[in-house]
């Protein structure tokens, strides 16, 4: 049996599609992303088919476009201003108001407009962080935490929230949890503290110092802690040796090691 249903919101579509369990409506070079019961627009639409669908020169998710520039470019060695992992293995990466994801080295980094995969989240990400099946992206004094499932990220109810109400701090520079672990830490400036995320409310602990003097953002996966700065990242095979370190630990490549991007 097949129902009707008006989508006067949406208009007339040249083409419709389904593609990672989202709705797309095709209207000459633009498109929408839609709600299949009631036709609503998703905000931040129409968008331009040639930077996402269709591979056009110098623009597209993977090549970055015109509005993105080097920010857009995997390999263009500008900063991360935060990363983190999932309770998947997925990585993902935030700078210049684009999110990237890699779901597998065999798949690739996908780059995208923030509020494509994360409803709400407008401006630069601080940090970020996963636990409990949720992610946690830190803007400035607030808090968004997102649920991930097949339909993409959606954002919990009630959220953004004060920092400090959250998580007990005022403001991050970055932030991780290691994987199967209910320990928050939380680096500002030269200094890291731990939050235990099972706790209420949250409260961290004194401020620890670091052989760094400031970091972009932190990542902790099963190959051990990443700290970057700039185009380059530290790697700490734990929390005690981060802490025990007198000096960073040797820089690596973030575009070579982590985009495999050639040198």
């Amino acid at each position: 049996m097949t129902k009707e249903r008006p989508w006067s919101k949406l208009g007339q579509c040249d083409a419709a599609l389904r593609w990672l369990e989202r709705y797309y409506c095709l209207q000459g070079t633009q498109f929408h992303q839609f709600k299949p019961h009631t036709g609503e627009v998703l905000p931040g639409y129409p968008r331009d088919l040639r930077d996402y669908f269709i591979p056009c020169p110098g623009r597209g998710h993977g090549h970055g476009n015109a509005s993105w520039g080097g920010a857009g470019d995997r390999c263009s060695g500008q900063p991360f201003h935060a990363i983190t992992s999932d309770d998947s293995g997925r990585i993902y990466a935030f700078r210049g108001g684009l999110s990237f994801r890699l779901d597998s080295w065999k798949d690739g980094w996908h780059a995208w407009p923030q509020a494509h995969s994360w409803p709400g989240l407008q401006g630069d990400v601080d940090a970020a962080f996963s636990w409990d099946k949720r992610m946690y992206l830190i803007q400035g004094s607030q808090v968004f935490i997102y649920l991930s499932g097949r339909g993409g990220h959606q954002q919990v109810e009630g959220y953004p929230r004060a920092l400090q109400e959250e998580l007990g701090i005022p403001k991050a520079d970055a932030a991780f949890t290691c994987p199967g672990s209910t320990e928050l830490y939380v680096i500002t400036g030269d200094s890291m503290r731990r939050v235990d995320l099972t706790q209420s409310p949250r409260r961290a602990d004194e401020p620890q110092p670091l052989p760094h003097d400031g970091v972009d953002g932190a990542m902790c996966t099963a190959d051990g802690i990443y700290l970057l700065r700039g185009g380059s990242y530290h790697l700490y095979k734990d929390v005690a040796e981060l802490l025990a370190a007198r000096s960073p630990a040797a820089p690596h490549s973030i575009t070579a090691d982590l985009f495999h991007c050639a040198q």
